[in-house]
């Protein structure tokens, strides 16, 4: 991703490059250490594109167009069934995954046998995914892009691939039809992205099949639709036809203009987005392992400067002092720790007590008359029908709960986080103070760094959608029907009550599990980042002591004056910023 991060990725490099020299001759393990992980920041090219929609609104030959040409399979049937993932590579390859472990490389001419239905109905090849690899401009990038299977489609499998898939998502194109705008199923995919992603981009394929009247009330739909039920920028939708795109760059020539402004708006509305926050992370970690180095810098040259006795005793009282805030921080998980559980016993139990009432006073008239407008079949018929639809009904109502659980309970947790973390600031504060006071020096406070979420939004996949076996006397369902209904309708209640109950209880212990998973890995952070910047001025201290004990301290006086003006140079680099020109908006041209 080089050509997209430009100078500004190289200048932060060099800044690396020189903090490494700086930190390597005295082994500063955490300094190196928060370096590498900034230049993991940087190299972590790879942007993971998903492409989704229903089965037939032109994916792959989206695709194929930001390719160049026809690299994946296409057809007028439902085709793909299996997850492909085309990445860069100098020559075009292919490989397949199977789920059982073992891949093997096949031709491009072997590659619908594996990832379509046609080839390979219901995946009972058991192919985990397809990897391409081609050498396209946009892989070269630090794009991988991916093909997934329609959701919708008569094959319900397929379906099943695209949902287990939305999670590794870094940003998502949802290709809709301009002949058959937003359909219940495409609402019910974006309700889902909600929970994972905000980087979505709406492609609206196909406006070449109507008239350009047609075209522009379409689009206006789904701008409108979108905007309105689904509060997303209607400027992030594009109208474009992929045929043609795919067509004109068959024959090497430009693709038509609303191609262009889609693929510009790809670059700059998504994949720039995740440069931009992998280059700030980057930026942190160099800010604070400047600032570790120039407290072990500056510590080390004021430890030299003390006699034997006065540094001794420095050493006591530092060590008492950091007892104290350790202490402190301590004291400030264990608050962390109350607050959560409070979220566990009280605001989960609460929202899900409200959901229930909720969604059932929601579903039963709809239980109730689906049973009475159900004149022909017999009651058992009816039963066993609605005691599936029963569980897609709570699902569907419940996937709004976990918006609203989120809300909630997430909302509670990072203000509790947010209080720990500033809490851990303090410590790290009080004990650069209290160095600074000992060693009569100035040196700044690092910016202690809180852990991220690895997966802050609420995305929950184990669903129960089944009837589950009924109980009760079922022969009463083969009664006439006036006779059979009430047994039918307190059978389908029990089911209604079930599904609710299992998956609220099934999604509480989620949250509870993300939550200790939360707390345990912030609490275990803050522990970590005091002991680094105590240990970073006690490690001063004793180098100072075998130099003194040595006689090296004169030389190493020199060296470090010159070490700490080098650092005090990057530090104010780091201030300024290394700022990237600014970009077009999400309609200019590429």
């Amino acid at each position: 991703m080089t050509q997209i991060l430009g100078t500004t990725h190289q200048r932060l490099q060099g800044v690396l490059a020189r903090l490494r020299v700086l930190a390597s001759p005295s082994e500063d393990q955490q300094v190196l250490s928060d370096l590498e992980a900034a230049d993991r920041r940087l190299s972590e090219a790879v942007f993971k594109l998903v492409v989704l929609g229903e089965y037939k609104r032109g994916k792959t030959t989206l695709i194929n167009a930001l390719l160049g040409e026809a690299v994946l399979p296409m057809a007028i049937v439902p085709l793909t069934s299996v997850v492909t993932e085309v990445q860069h590579g100098a020559t075009p390859e292919a490989r397949i995954e199977f789920l059982g472990g073992g891949s093997r490389s096949v031709s491009f001419d072997e590659l619908p046998a594996y990832v379509t239905e046609p080839g390979n109905p219901q995946n009972r090849l058991g192919v985990a995914r397809a990897v391409v690899r081609y050498p396209a401009r946009l892989l070269g990038e630090g794009v991988t892009i991916v093909d997934t299977p329609g959701i919708g489609s008569v094959f319900e499998h397929n379906s099943e691939v695209t949902y287990r898939f939305l999670e590794e998502s870094d940003a998502v194109v949802i290709v809709l039809a301009a002949d058959q705008p937003l359909s219940a199923e495409e609402r019910t995919l974006l309700r889902a992205l909600n929970e994972i992603t905000d980087r979505i981009l709406f492609a609206v394929n196909r406006v070449d099949v109507l008239t350009p009247d047609e075209a522009e009330a379409s689009l206006h739909f789904v701008r409108d639709t979108l905007a309105t039920l689904e509060k997303r920028p209607p400027e992030f939708v594009y109208p474009l036809s992929a045929r043609r795109a795919l067509e004109s760059r068959s024959r090497r020539e430009p693709p038509p203009d609303d191609f262009l402004r889609f693929e510009s708006a790809l670059r700059h509305v998504l994949i720039e987005r995740k440069s931009d926050i992998l280059r700030e992370r980057a930026e942190t970690l160099a800010r604070k392992a400047t600032d570790l180095l120039a407290l072990r810098l500056e510590s080390e040259r004021q430890t030299l400067n003390l006699a034997a006795e006065q540094l001794a005793q420095a050493t006591r009282q530092f060590q008492s002092a950091t007892g104290e805030i350790r202490r402190k921080l301590e004291e400030s998980g264990f608050v962390l720790k109350r607050r959560v559980e409070d979220i566990h016993g009280l605001e989960l139990q609460r929202v899900a007590d409200e959901t229930r009432t909720r969604i059932t006073a929601a579903l039963w008239p709809k239980v109730e008359a689906a049973v009475r407008s159900a004149a022909g079949p017999k009651a058992s018929r009816v039963v066993e029908e609605l005691s599936g639809e029963i569980g897609k009904w709570v699902v569907a109502e419940l996937q709004g709960y976990c918006a609203l659980t989120e809300r909630h309970v997430l909302g509670s947790l990072l203000a509790g986080l947010q209080e720990h973390a500033e809490r851990v600031q303090i410590a790290v504060g009080d004990v650069v103070a209290e160095a600074n006071r000992l060693l009569g020096m100035h040196a700044a406070v690092p910016q202690a760094i809180p852990p991220t979420l690895d997966r802050p939004r609420f995305y929950f996949k184990d669903w129960d959608y089944s009837g589950g076996q009924l109980r009760g006397s079922s022969w009463r369902l083969w009664l006439p029907r006036r006779w059979a209904e009430p047994c039918a309708l307190e059978l389908l209640r029990e089911v209604l009550e079930r599904r609710i109950n299992q998956n609220l209880e099934a999604v509480r212990y989620d949250w509870i599990l993300r939550l200790d998973d939360a707390v345990r890995r912030f609490h275990v952070s803050a522990r970590e980042q005091l002991t680094v910047i105590i240990g970073v001025v006690r490690e001063a201290m004793d180098r100072a002591k075998r130099l003194n004990a040595d006689g090296g301290s004169q030389a190493r006086l020199s060296q470090l004056d010159q070490q700490i003006r080098q650092v005090i140079q990057i530090r104010r680099e780091l201030a300024v910023g290394v700022q990237e020109e600014p970009h077009p908006g999400p309609g200019a041209p590429a």
